[in-house]
C-alpha cells in the first residue's frame, strides 16, 4: 500500500509539473499566472518538482527565484512572450515539434499523423481552430499531464484488477513512448533555445527548468533524450502558425462513442 501510495504522489507530481510547463508555453494572461501559481512563487511547482527528482531540487530552487524575481506584471510577459514565440513558427524559438530537423522535412505528415494518433486513443480530440497546433510543447505537455492523472487514478481506485492493471500498462507505455518519439525528442532543443537565445529572464528560466526536468524524466524511463542541437527545418510555412490557444482548449477531453 505504501509503495501504491508513493507512485501516486509521483504521478500526480508529474502531473503538476507536466501542467505548470503546459501554461507557462501559452501567452501569458492573469488566469494563467494564477493557474501556474505565481501568485505564491509557483509553490506548487517547486514541491511537485521536489517530489519528482529531489536531487535536483538545489538547480530548480534557484530558477523558480529567477521566475519570481522575473516578475508577475501580465502585459511585460505578454511582450516578451511575443518577441520569444512570434504569432508563426518564425518566431525567435520555435515550440512545434514537426518543425525541427532538417533531415525530417519529408516526414512532417507521418510526425503530425503519430501524435494526434497519441491523443485519438486515449479519446482526446484536438481542437480544430486553426491556430492551434497538435505538436506544440504546450499541447504535449498537457497530453503528458494527462497521461499521469489517468495513473494516478487507476492506481488510486482500482488496484490488483485486471482492467486497471491492464490500463497502467498501457498508459505507462504511452507515457513512454511519447517522450521517447515526441517530447523527449526535440523538448531538448526547445528547451536549450529558451536559455541560450535571447529570450529574458523569464522564459530563460523556464527553459532551465523544462531541460532538467526532462532530463529526469527520460533518465527515469531509462530512454535517450533527443540532442539539444536540434536545427529548425530551413523551409517554414507562414500558414501554419504556431500560436496555441488557452489551456482549455489544448486538448478537448471527449469520450468516443
Amino acid at each position: 500500500m505504501a509503495n501504491t501510495e508513493s507512485h501516486i504522489v509521483t504521478a500526480l507530481a508529474k502531473a503538476t509539473a507536466y501542467r505548470t510547463f503546459s501554461l507557462a508555453f501559452q501567452t501569458p494572461a492573469a488566469a494563467t499566472l494564477r493557474a501556474m501559481g505565481a501568485c505564491d512563487g509557483f509553490a506548487m511547482l517547486v514541491d511537485a518538482l521536489r517530489c519528482v527528482d529531489p536531487d535536483s531540487s538545489g538547480h530548480f530552487a534557484a530558477c523558480v527565484d529567477r521566475l519570481r524575481d522575473a516578475g508577475q506584471h501580465v502585459e511585460a510577459l505578454a511582450v516578451q512572450s511575443w518577441r520569444v514565440f512570434g504569432h508563426t513558427t518564425r518566431g525567435l524559438v520555435c515550440g512545434c515539434e514537426t518543425e525541427y530537423d532538417d533531415d525530417n522535412k519529408f516526414q512532417q505528415p507521418q510526425q503530425l499523423a503519430d501524435i494526434s494518433g497519441y491523443y485519438l486513443a486515449f479519446g482526446l480530440t484536438p481542437p480544430s481552430a486553426s491556430e492551434v497546433r497538435q505538436d506544440h510543447v504546450a499541447c504535449e505537455c498537457e497530453f503528458m499531464e494527462f497521461l499521469n492523472l489517468k495513473q494516478a487514478r487507476f492506481m488510486d481506485a482500482g488496484e490488483g484488477t485486471a482492467e486497471a492493471e491492464e490500463t497502467l500498462a498501457v498508459t505507462r507505455q504511452a507515457e513512454r513512448t511519447f517522450l521517447r518519439d515526441h517530447l523527449g525528442h526535440f523538448g531538448r532543443a526547445f528547451a536549450s533555445r529558451l536559455v541560450t537565445e535571447d529570450t529574458g529572464s523569464f522564459y530563460s528560466a523556464w527553459g532551465a527548468l523544462f531541460l532538467r526536468f526532462l532530463d529526469g524524466e527520460c533518465a527515469r524511463a531509462r530512454i535517450e533524450g533527443g540532442r539539444t542541437d536540434l536545427a529548425v527545418r530551413a523551409e517554414l510555412s507562414d500558414d501554419a502558425p504556431m500560436a496555441c490557444g488557452s489551456a482549455d482548449d489544448l486538448i478537448q477531453i471527449q469520450r468516443r462513442p
